[in-house]
């Protein structure tokens, strides 16, 4: 279940038996599997909206990824063609729209699997009927530098994720000189950075003066980004969509590549 406080953890799914079938498991393993489609209440698979990423990865005992919004993970075991998923845990973050929508389905989907197929690269999962719920594509990691990476939604500072105003852009370059700077969707920003390992430091960013008064709402959305930024700790790259999240799980920012 999502629910709409930042930085907690809740169980939100039992004990799940998979079988693969003709699956190969060696293929499950390893890869971060980004959603495609996924069936909605109805029961019809529908095709996931360009900008939300939902990822599955299974490696070490543990399947882990980004529900659309909301991070999850969950320990699992395989024995032969039988995949065994523990009890598991989300962050809990008001999500917006379109990505609201897929992550319910998604875990949805989670939670009915019985059984899954990988076939010609591409992962299904299926119900306890055979149906195919969810479908997979395998993901190509993007590096962070060297990249314009545009914001999708950030933390707004009172819990939510929030998606970024129409008629505003803002953006992230990290440098190699370990610099980020971008638009906040007014002004010009620059800040330090510094990685290691999925551990990242953003130091308090400065900015250029503007006052911009279109789109409404711009000014505020800026100084909630700025703030957000040096909540950062950890960061994720699954395919082209770049999340940045505080130490506790929260959203900082999500991002996928884009143009500055």
């Amino acid at each position: 279940m999502i629910g709409r406080f930042s930085g907690m953890w809740l169980v939100w799914m039992a004990p799940v038996l998979v079988l693969a079938g003709e699956a190969d498991m060696t293929m499950l393993e390893g890869a971060t599997w980004r959603l495609a489609s996924v069936a909605h209440a109805d029961g019809e698979l529908q095709t996931v909206p360009d900008g939300v990423e939902a990822t599955a990865t299974f490696a070490e005992g543990a399947v882990s990824g980004s529900g659309g919004c909301n991070r999850f993970t969950a320990g699992y075991t395989l024995e032969g063609d039988r995949l065994t998923i523990e009890r598991g845990a989300s962050t809990m973050m008001a999500c917006p729209e379109p990505q609201a929508t897929v992550e319910q389905a998604f875990m949805a989907a989670l939670e009915a699997t019985k059984k899954y197929r990988i076939k010609d690269g591409r992962l299904a999962w299926l119900d306890a009927e055979g149906r195919e719920i969810a479908a997979f594509a395998p993901l190509e990691h993007t590096a962070l530098t060297g990249v314009t990476w545009q914001a999708i939604f950030y933390n707004n500072g009172r819990g939510a994720a929030v998606s970024v105003l129409d008629g505003s852009t803002i953006t992230a370059t990290f440098g190699a000189d370990g610099r980020v700077s971008g638009s906040s969707g007014c002004n010009r920003y620059h800040a330090a950075y510094s990685v290691k390992g999925s551990s990242i430091t953003i130091q308090a960013p400065a900015s250029t003066r503007m006052a911009c008064s279109e789109p409404e709402g711009v000014m505020q959305q800026e100084q909630e980004y700025l703030n957000a930024l040096p909540t950062a700790a950890t960061y994720a790259i699954h395919g082209e969509q770049l999340e940045l999240r505080t130490a506790e799980g929260a959203l900082v920012a999500s991002f996928q590549t884009g143009d500055d």
